[in-house]
């Protein structure tokens, strides 16, 4: 499960203390769990589930699937872009990598323009 952890962990792009803020544990007891000196709780095993939409089977086994699959609109839009658009894919992918100031400013353009066209 240490592997899996850390995995997680870096997949989000976290430091250690960060992981652990979300999941309510502190930065040296992730590093604890990621070197395999302690072992989560039930409790923390279901925040990182939970937090990061991860299968807990997987978590705990490694047994695949990997992600929860979550069954809303949004999820079916975003399989449907995926799969049939891909301008708008990479769109969203663009704008997903842009620093937290670029996004102010792109909502800021698409506040603007959506005004303005009657949106």
């Amino acid at each position: 499960m240490k592997d899996r952890i850390k995995e997680v962990r870096k997949e989000n792009k976290m430091t250690q203390a960060d992981f652990g803020e979300r999941i309510g544990v502190k930065g040296n007891t992730i590093g604890n769990y990621e070197l395999g000196l302690r072992n989560p709780t039930d409790a923390v095993i279901l925040s990182i589930c939970r937090e990061f939409n991860i299968v807990e089977d997987w978590l705990r086994t490694g047994i695949e699937p990997k992600y929860a699959i979550i069954n809303d609109d949004y999820t079916k839009i975003s399989v449907d872009i995926d799969k049939h658009d891909p301008k708008a894919r990479q769109a969203i992918i663009d704008y997903w990598n842009l620093s937290e100031d670029d996004k102010k400013l792109w909502w800021k353009f698409a506040e603007r323009f959506l005004m303005k066209n009657g949106g």
